[in-house]
């Protein structure tokens, strides 16, 4: 066993230095935004350019395997199938009276239909609405035109304020990813809800409105605290100081129609009395937990107070990581019987704060909370369980073929016959590690027994 979890650990940290998506721990049920419906939804309030009206502008982002994909008839979309469908925004207002709407077609090329394991083709966009100030009730409807599927989303409300120039006022704040040096002007949402993207950079853009404000630099201290979970106290992870940041005075983000969800910020000079500014997040130091964000910004004698809730979605975590008990135990090809016994013990928290130091033991990269070790090993898992479990349930990853193909990852080619009289053989080879395995299936039945290792 020893010489597996040596073998393993190492085979791991090989393979996985180059891993490129950043994005770790099991996300607590509540958590999980996102799990239950096709699509994240986001709603936000800008100062419009138009005098007296508000803007609401509401982000989306739909899991493209909701749309049913058919063969495609239409010679201007160059793929063979296509996935259609409809969104439908609209805001209604106290008196539940529709004050505007938006309607999408959809139409999303596909070269193979087919679902892809541990991947997620995202549709984006943006609905842009100018309404008078007031409260509204935001309604999403997303269809899909070849069959009878829908979703309705009606539940969500948000205030468009009035930004009349003579009050101190802060827009939505809105979490974009750090822009690019080469475009300081483009600005991208996130576009997960509202919430941050777990393992990846973030920044936030707000704006600001004052009749006081001047051309001074503008301060900023934020700090981002745990919410209480699993009866454990509050802690702030993240607290910054920043005496200066970046300064938009041409702070209405306008579409850049190339891209789904983009804006840039340049134009004309907007009015003194708005402005806005980009905060950049130390989000990567963030484990996956719900959060309460505080910031103040001061310029001058104008002081702005902000308090956003949010939580770090990992939308495309291993399955196998999704719930603690199994992911301890899934570490069974990697720790000793007595070791696996200790980590499965004591109450949830408890449990959750064990994986959590195992995997940073082995963590190759420990200033960000993203462990490339630790997502390389659940990775393998849900492979296991999808091609080598047995009828009796996700038992792949206890198997023979499910254990070796964990602690080695994929073969460099795999050799497969049947023998009348041995049963089915199949025969893995790992150049780089100079191993060969060799298994058979003597019952026929798919139960395939490790029978022997070679050295090349």
């Amino acid at each position: 066993m020893k010489q597996i979890l040596a073998v393993s650990v190492l085979t791991l940290a090989t393979l996985v230095a180059q891993a490129q998506q950043p994005m770790q721990m099991p996300q607590p049920p509540e958590v999980q935004a996102g799990e239950q419906m096709p699509y994240f939804l986001e709603a936000i309030n800008f100062a419009a350019d138009v005098p007296g009206k508000s803007r609401v502008d509401i982000l989306y982002r739909i899991d493209t395997q909701f749309f049913v994909a058919v063969r495609n008839t239409n010679p201007d979309i160059p793929y063979p199938f296509v996935r259609r469908g409809e969104v439908l925004v609209e805001l209604f207002d106290e008196k539940d009276i529709s004050k505007a709407r938006e309607i999408r077609r959809i139409e999303i090329g596909e070269m193979n239909p087919e679902r892809v394991p541990d991947l997620k083709r995202w549709y984006e966009g943006v609905a842009a609405l100018t309404v008078d100030p007031g409260e509204y009730r935001v309604v999403f409807e997303v269809d899909d035109l070849e069959s009878t599927r829908k979703r309705l989303d009606n539940r969500r409300k948000i205030t468009a304020k009035a930004f009349d120039r003579t009050t101190t006022e802060t827009s939505s704040l809105l979490f974009i990813f750090p822009p690019e040096p080469q475009h300081p002007d483009v600005i991208t949402p996130i576009n997960f809800g509202g919430e941050m993207l777990f393992g990846k950079g973030a920044a936030m853009f707000v704006q600001l409105q004052s009749p006081n404000l001047t051309s001074d630099p503008v301060r900023v201290e934020y700090s981002i605290a745990t919410q209480r979970f699993l009866f454990q106290d509050p802690t702030t992870v993240v607290s910054d100081t920043l005496p200066a940041v970046q300064v938009v005075r041409s702070p209405s983000p306008t579409r850049l129609p190339e891209t789904p969800t983009s804006y840039t910020l340049a134009g004309q000079p907007a009015a003194p009395t708005v402005q806005a500014v980009v905060v950049s997040l130390n989000a990567e130091k963030l484990p996956l937990r719900p959060f309460t964000l505080q910031m103040k910004i001061t310029q001058g004698k104008v002081e702005f107070s902000l308090k956003r809730e949010f939580k770090m979605v990992w939308p495309d975590m291993p399955q196998s990581l999704r719930d603690i008990d199994f992911a301890l135990e899934a570490l069974r090809h990697i720790t000793r019987p007595e070791e696996l016994d200790s980590l499965k013990t004591g109450s949830q928290s408890t449990r959750l704060t064990h994986l959590e130091e195992f995997w940073r033991a082995k963590d190759t990269t420990p200033q960000t909370e993203y462990n490339e070790v630790m997502v390389e090993y659940y990775r393998r898992v849900d492979y296991a369980m999808r091609e080598f479990s047995s009828i009796r349930g996700d038992d792949g990853y206890k198997t023979d073929r499910g254990r070796i193909y964990i602690l080695y990852g994929p073969p460099t080619r795999t050799e497969r016959m049947l023998d009348p009289q041995a049963g089915y053989q199949e025969i893995w080879t790992y150049d780089k590690h100079g191993k060969k395995f060799v298994f058979i299936d003597q019952s026929k039945n798919g139960n395939y027994i490790l029978v022997a290792t070679q050295n090349l």
